[in-house]
Order: structure tokens, then sequence, then C-alpha cells
């Protein structure tokens, strides 16, 4: 186990606010119906990153046994955190996906979320297998990036925040320790086939198309418009700061400094042009994946 998750790819308040964008009490059975809980469920979710999923189901279904899993020491460190602090009964634990630290037929339903990309399949796959019960359901999720709607408004497009941007990152990018990003990612027809290919059966696909930002929207409240762009300043700053500890040296005081001011302004600027009612339509739209299948009653 190890943070380096957490520390080079996606902090753990990063993670945490991007799903909270994603899965809000707005579309609540959107996501509840998609993963097919139900209260009273033992309920794994591999690969739990910060926990906001496993927060909001238990939240939604308090009857259910709700327990999340990941690799990063960071990220699990953070989940109990806000399972304390949101007064939850949640259980997290640091372990690994290809190794599930639990007994055999343990768990009604496991599921998953942007993981199965960067795990090695057959062990992701069959160990979920071993630990659902007789009868018990897989859940796999993908973003689907080429599907997805991204504005630019969100980046650096051109100037001097880009120019410093890409100085660094063409460096960061060689030192990035994580080399399993996205390595184990399948075609969308993929998906059932594996899990088929693996024993379940009553195999399912689904689409989900979630809107994440869109903070011009007459139906999101102000609260909410600020916290998406809030969460993009946040996220630009974050990535910023890892690309400069993955590559010290390249950018001096100066520029780290500018950089920095660069984004705050460009953020600073976007609320002020909602404040004056200003539209400008940036929106991210994702589409989410949904693979399922059931394991064998009497196995």
């Amino acid at each position: 186990m190890n943070n380096d998750w957490s520390q080079y790819v996606q902090t753990s308040e990063e993670l945490y606010r991007s799903r909270a964008l994603r899965f809000h009490d707005g579309n609540k059975d959107l996501w509840l119906n998609a993963i097919g809980v139900k209260n009273g469920m033992s309920v794994l979710e591999v690969g739990c990153g910060a926990g906001i999923f496993c927060h909001r189901i238990k939240t939604y279904l308090p009857q259910c046994q709700v327990t999340g899993l990941d690799f990063d020491t960071g990220h699990i460190e953070y989940a109990k955190s806000k399972n304390a602090e949101l007064g939850l009964g949640c259980t997290f634990v640091n372990g690994d996906a290809t190794k599930l630290p639990f007994d055999n037929a343990t768990f009604d339903l496991c599921y998953s979320h942007t993981v199965v990309e960067h795990i090695p399949t057959e062990p992701f796959f069959k160990e979920q297998k071993r630990v659902l019960k007789p009868g018990g359901r897989i859940v796999v999720m993908s973003v689907r990036t080429k599907m997805g709607l991204y504005t630019d408004e969100w980046n650096a497009i051109g100037g001097r925040e880009q120019e410093l941007r890409d100085k660094v990152w063409q460096i960061a990018e060689r030192n990035q320790p994580r080399k399993d990003i996205g390595v184990y990612e399948m075609w969308e027809e993929d998906y059932p086939k594996v899990l088929e290919q693996f024993g379940f059966h009553d195999v399912n696909v689904d689409f989900i198309t979630a809107v994440s930002y869109a903070p011009d929207n007459a139906t999101v409240p102000e609260t909410m418009s600020i916290e998406q762009i809030e969460y993009q300043r946040y996220s630009n700053v974050n990535s910023a700061e890892k690309a400069i500890l993955l590559a010290p040296g390249v950018l001096n005081d100066a520029e780290k400094d500018e950089l920095f001011r660069l984004t705050n302004e460009r953020f600073d600027a976007r609320i002020a042009a909602y404040r004056r009612s200003e539209k400008r339509w940036d929106m991210s739209v994702s589409t989410v994946l949904v693979a399922s299948g059931r394991k064998d009653d009497d196995r």
C-alpha cells in the first residue's frame, strides 16, 4: 500500500469534491438504480478513493452495511476522517483489489467506479466473484472520456499560463511514478464479454450521462454554481502543484508565483462573470458505462 495516487494523480479532496458534483442529491436515484443497491445489503466498493460513493449510499440507505477498499493510504485516511465527521457507519479498509482481504461469499454487491482501467483484469473480476455471495451482483462503472463533453473554459488555453503549465508538465509526465494509469482500459463491447468470460450471468450494459458542471443552468442553485467553479480552480491549482512536485526546479519561484496568480485570476474572473449574470455556458458532461452481472445462485 502507498499514497502515490493521492499525492501525484488526484488528491483525496480533489477526488471527493469531483465525485460529489457528479453524484449529488438531485440525481441520487439515477446512481442508486445503476448500482442496484437496496437497503439492507452488504456492499463493497472496490477502489473507493476518498469515500464519497460509500458516504452517499449510507446516507440514503442507512440499513446497508457499506465497506470501501482502496490501495491508497491517503484516500483511506481521508475517507475515515470524513466518515467520522459525517457521523456515518461505513467501514474503510486499506487493501489490494487483486487480493481482497475478505472471506468468500461476504457481500451482496460489489461495485467500482473508474477502477477497472488501472487493475489487472483477471484478478479484478475473479476476486470480486469470490467475495460475492451466491446470487450476488457485480457492477463495473467506467467513465468513457471520448463520449464526454469538456468545454475549454475550465482550462488555460493559450497565453502565459498555458506556457508555464506545458513547461513543467513536459517533465512531470516523465517522472509520474504511477505507470498503471489506464493500462487495462477496454473497449465498450469488451466489458460484457469479460463478465461472461469470468462466469457472471444476467449480464447487462447501460450508460449514464451526468452533467457535473453547468453553473449557468437555471436549475443549479448559486451555492452549487460557485462550488462547481471553485472545484475547477482547486483542480487546476492542484494540477500545477503535482507537476511542480514531480518536476522540481523546472519552474523558478517567480514562475511558480506567476502560474498560481494567473490561474486564480482566471477563476476570479469566471466567478465575477457569474455574479454579473454573464452567461458563458461552460460545462462538463460525463458518460459512464455501467456493466453488471450476477454470480450463480449455487456458488
